[in-house]
């Protein structure tokens, strides 16, 4: 009897491992995968005429294509994306993320499939910030949680270590589109935003915003796994390949973003990664 035991709770353990090291197969098996997307980022993940659109479905579709399976789509909001990937309430994120160094400690990144600048954003009436020194003293907005808010984070620390006072204050919102909201009703001085973030407030609202400067390097956007799904993240970052040897995400990049930007094959991440330390 005790050996009975020993076996059955050996094969338990093997079938948990099974599970948990070979999501991409159930996923194959069931002929579905369930992805979480954060549809406020236009032009790569937003909502259009009651359907999620963007160079994020486009991308999406290719990728299940290559899977074979069909996609549910949930639309979550961004700041607790990542933390119901590890809970494992889907498969994967497929929403632009950067791989800063906080997430990339526990989350695994795709190849970048874009590049995006950090961009301040003022009233266009605004001459008086020009330069990340004028910002010291005044009220700066931009998305909780998103790859802005580590951005607006060390401007500020920048700004402090150089004998500035640094901002009054950093007021953190639900999306992009409630930071411009903020700053055309005088809630914030400044926003920081993703570059294609605020050409789409100025396309949308003419005569409004305009982007005062950039600040730091551009940031990689790349979709997120749980480190263990390793061939399930193999399988995202083979179908990112063949579109860039094919020239298709050039081809998607200009259309949806009206530019061409890096897709790294290695280099992207933090040093800090988990999957590097795979």
């Amino acid at each position: 009897m005790k050996r009975i035991l020993i076996t059955l709770a050996l094969s338990t353990l093997m079938a948990g491992a099974a599970y948990a090291e070979d999501t991409l197969a159930r996923i194959k098996a069931a002929g579905k995968i369930t992805v979480a997307t954060e549809a406020a980022f236009k032009p790569f993940e937003y909502v259009e005429d009651g359907k999620i659109t963007g160079f994020g479905s486009e991308l999406l579709a290719e990728f299940a294509k290559d899977l074979g399976v069909e996609v549910e789509q949930l639309d979550l909001p961004f700041q607790g994306i990542l933390s119901g990937l590890a809970a494992k309430q889907y498969d994967l994120v497929a929403t632009s993320v950067t791989p800063n160094a906080e997430r990339a400690k526990a989350y695994a990144f795709s190849r970048p499939f874009a590049a995006i600048d950090n961009n301040v954003v003022v009233l266009s009436d605004n001459d008086t910030i020009k330069q990340l020194s004028d910002l010291n003293g005044l009220l700066i907005g931009t998305q909780l949680g998103s790859s802005t808010d580590a951005v607006a984070r060390q401007m500020n620390d920048e700004l402090k270590t150089g004998g500035g006072s640094g901002f009054s204050d950093l007021r953190l919102f639900q999306s992009y589109p409630d930071t411009a909201f903020n700053l055309s009703s005088g809630q914030v001085d400044a926003i920081v935003v993703p570059n294609i973030t605020a050409a789409e407030f100025m396309k949308t609202t003419p005569d409004a915003f305009k982007v005062t400067f950039s600040y730091g390097k551009p940031a990689y956007l790349s979709w997120v796994t749980r480190p263990e799904d390793k061939t399930l993240l193999e399988a995202v970052n083979a179908t990112i390949t063949r579109l860039v040897k094919s020239g298709k995400i050039a081809e998607m990049q200009k259309k949806w973003v009206g530019l061409e930007s890096a897709t790294p094959e290695e280099g992207y991440l933090p040093d800090n990664a988990v999957q590097l330390k795979q």
